[in-house]
C-alpha cells in the first residue's frame, strides 16, 4: 500500500505518518523501483495503535514504549496499566490546576466588572502586584 492510501485508512496525514518513521515509532518501509514507499497491514495497525494511545494524551517517548511492550508475544497488561494510571494522576492534576486557574480567572473579571463601574476605571489586573491581594486587602 502506498502511503495517500494508507493516510486515508488510518485518518492520519501523509506528514504524521513520515513523522512517525523520523521519529522511529513506525519503521521505515521498504520503498518500489519507482521510491515510493510500501506499507503492509501491519504498519496500518500499528499507526491505528499510535493514533489511538496518543489520543489518551501519551507522549512519543511514551508510544514509544507502549510499541515495545505490543511487539513483546506476551504482551504483559500490567505494565501498560501502570502507564494507564499516571496518566490518569497526570489528568486528574491538570484538571485541579485548571479549576483553580479558573477561579483565579473568575476573581480577576469580577474586579475588573467592579472596576468598569467607577469613573475613571483603572483596570486591576494592569496595576502592580496581585490583584486578589488588593482585592482582599479592601
Amino acid at each position: 500500500m502506498q502511503i495517500g492510501i494508507v493516510a486515508k485508512k488510518v485518518g492520519l496525514s501523509v506528514d504524521a505518518i513520515r513523522f512517525y518513521e523520523r521519529n522511529a515509532l513506525l519503521p521505515r518501509p521498504p520503498r518500489t523501483l519507482g521510491g515510493f514507499r510500501q506499507y503492509a497491514e501491519s504498519d496500518v495497525e500499528t499507526l491505528a495503535f499510535i493514533r489511538r494511545v496518543q489520543g489518551l494524551g501519551f507522549k512519543l517517548s511514551e508510544i514509544r514504549a507502549l510499541l515495545r511492550l505490543r511487539g513483546n508475544r506476551l504482551q504483559p497488561c500490567a505494565p501498560v496499566r501502570r502507564r494507564l494510571e499516571e496518566k490518569l494522576s497526570d489528568v486528574q492534576r491538570k484538571l485541579i490546576d485548571l479549576h483553580k486557574l479558573e477561579h483565579d480567572l473568575r476573581l480577576a473579571l469580577r474586579s475588573c466588572n467592579r472596576e468598569l463601574r467607577k469613573r475613571p476605571a483603572h483596570c486591576p489586573i494592569l496595576r502592580e502586584g496581585n490583584p486578589q491581594k488588593q482585592e482582599g486587602a479592601k
